[in-house]
């Protein structure tokens, strides 16, 4: 594969070249693997520069960073590290092989060799490596044939049970299909609807799903991905709301969240308010629609969360008017406060939030126009009770 070979020599100045001179310079046997081997093949960019290494891998990483002189993080659990720079991150792990405990439990990890290392992966086209070692540099390690299913546009997994080990693959199936525009292997969609109809999903901790989900929204074709879930009745959404998200900008993900049964998800409180207010968005709409008054527009939205608003006029492109009127309204420091109610013996309680909100609103709709005039406003109110 001299196509590889000359791509990850000829990038001088990169982390990647950096990275390669010293594994070449090293007495460390080290890979590139996974997604440089797949995208460089493809004609893609390699996002991710992920290096296995046979032997101790945060040795390497430690011993590659005063080279790279980036932030360290180190993993020991796991035998991997991280190298943050400026301009890239570099990812080093031991190569190891992985045994379940349980389905869809994390799998304890043990040493193992490059080919050991690859026969734990997800998919063929992630299951190669390219060495980056002086004796063997540019080989490339390809057990399963990955190469072969990258040319014939084929997501294929490796192992039978590989779903049911880990049921996150089904999420990346799908994003590799869409992202690559690859088909999904007739036996491994098989594989696939088996641990579905399983319910292997189900056995995933929240955490672990919502990480997928945010994934998925990362992703120029999330739509698509986000179809084939509902088509495979993993997360079912209704027409009219996939057809809603790609209006939603950078927040879109809150709306189908907001569909979903997210109990066990750890979510923040405000994401869980931007879910909330997302699915009173029919509503909001229609008394928005309804009224030109500011006491109106104010009191509709100020209990709505800022990123909902902001979606309104996306999805009402008219109302973007009274969205604008709404923060300036906000803006607006009111004349009377509590203290205020307090010197004229208002009693604090239902009475008195009423009469807060009342003044408040006689000044939104510039029927008191100072400080004064409310103040003679409040007077007058008590004098004549």
């Amino acid at each position: 594969m001299a196509k590889l070979k000359s791509l990850a020599k000829h990038q001088k100045k990169s982390v990647l070249n950096k990275t390669i001179n010293f594994f070449v310079k090293s007495n460390f046997h080290a890979y590139l693997v996974g997604g440089y081997v797949r995208d460089t093949t493809l004609g893609i960019k390699p996002i991710d520069i992920d290096t296995v290494v046979e032997g101790n891998a945060i040795k390497a990483a430690k011993a590659l960073n005063l080279k790279l002189k980036g932030k360290l993080c180190i993993y020991k659990e796991f035998g991997t590290a991280s190298i943050i720079t400026k301009a890239e991150r570099i990812d080093l792990a031991s190569a190891r092989v992985e045994k379940y405990p349980s389905p869809a439990k994390l799998p304890h990890v043990y040493p193992s060799t490059i080919i050991e290392d690859l026969n734990r992966r997800d998919f063929t086209i992630n299951a190669m490596a390219m060495s980056i070692s002086k004796e063997d540099f540019g080989e490339i390690f390809d057990p399963f044939n990955g190469l072969e299913d990258i040319k014939k546009g084929l997501i294929r997994v490796l192992h039978k049970n590989s779903f049911n080990d880990d049921p996150t693959r089904i999420f990346r199936a799908l994003r590799y299909k869409n992202r690559f525009g690859f088909k999904i292997e007739k036996k491994t969609k098989i594989i696939m609807k088996e641990a579905i109809d399983k319910k292997m999903i189900k056995q995933l901790t929240g955490q672990r799903i919502l990480n997928e989900i945010r994934l998925i929204f990362t992703e120029k074709k999330y739509q698509e991905t986000i179809k084939d879930l509902s088509d495979l009745i993993i997360f079912k959404i209704k027409k009219k709301d996939w057809e809603l998200l790609p209006l939603l900008g950078p927040n879109r993900i809150y709306l189908y969240l907001s569909k979903l049964d997210t109990n066990e998800f750890p979510l923040k409180t405000e994401e869980r308010k931007i879910m909330h207010d997302l699915n009173k968005t029919g509503s909001i709409i229609s008394r928005l629609e309804k009224t030109s008054k500011n006491s109106i527009i104010y009191n509709i939205l100020y209990p709505i969360s800022d990123q909902v608003i902001d979606m309104i006029p996306l999805i009402r492109p008219e109302l973007k008017k009274k969205i604008n009127i709404y923060f300036r309204l906000k803006k607006i420091k009111p004349f009377i406060k509590g203290n205020d109610l307090k010197n004229l013996k208002v009693k604090q309680g239902r009475k008195f939030k009423i009469l807060l909100k009342k003044m408040l609103d006689l000044q939104l709709d510039k029927k008191i126009n100072s400080r004064k005039d409310a103040l003679q406003y409040l007077k007058n109110l008590k004098n004549n009770e």
